[in-house]
């Protein structure tokens, strides 16, 4: 696919959003970002996480069924489902204070299915937020993990938009990638937060 002017804008919009979100309110976000305040909208949305377990446990069904193209659509779906709308979501809400421009932001951010539009946002948030250099993480000592993410949803594409096919292995490693996004990026912040997880994907503050 050529790159053209509508990619150009989404392209500046997200450079624009986190120039005004990190660069110019830096000090600013840091000061007066409340971890409770990312804390209340787990709270108040405990099901957020949810439909990335359920596409997460039906690649696996997908998987155990030899469907491995399948399997690989849901497991990669899981994965945008916990960068974005698990993660990405309440770190804006939190961040914009207007509610109306945090949804504009919000929807804006979810329609694109691109991971480099908002990795680097993501990951000074990350930073900011709860120490966490996620552009440093890896599985297992290989390439960083948003890179992984990055090729599967590659794969994803091929299958989705060419007809490609998976293979046994691809859908294996789209299981174990997801996995690790929920192991070392979503749970590390939702116990930054005090937070957890139970069956069947319902956060809860930790002891209840």
């Amino acid at each position: 696919m050529s790159y053209d002017e509508s990619d150009a804008a989404r392209d500046e919009f997200y450079e624009t959003l986190r120039r005004e979100l990190y660069d110019e309110l830096r000090d600013e976000a840091v000061a007066e970002f409340s971890e409770e305040r990312l804390r209340s909208f787990y709270m108040k949305n405990p099901d957020v996480m949810r439909p990335a377990l359920e596409a997460m446990r039906e690649g696996k069904w997908q998987q155990g069924n030899q469907r491995h193209s399948a399997a690989v659509v849901f497991h990669v779906s899981a994965i945008e489902l916990l960068l974005k709308a698990t993660v990405l979501k309440p770190v804006v809400y939190g961040l914009v204070h207007n509610e109306a421009l945090a949804e504009v932001i919000v929807q804006h951010t979810l329609a694109q299915s691109g991971f480099d539009r908002y990795a680097r946002l993501l990951a000074e948030l990350f930073k900011t937020l709860a120490s966490i250099d996620i552009g440093g993480i890896k599985r297992d000592g290989r390439k960083p993990l948003l890179d992984e993410c990055k090729a599967l949803q590659e794969t994803r594409n091929g299958v989705v938009h060419r007809g490609a096919r998976a293979t046994a292995e691809e859908a294996e490693a789209a299981s174990l990638v997801a996995a690790a996004v929920f192991e070392k990026i979503v749970d590390p912040m939702l116990q930054f937060l005090g937070l957890t997880v139970l069956s069947p994907g319902v956060i809860v503050a930790v002891g209840k």
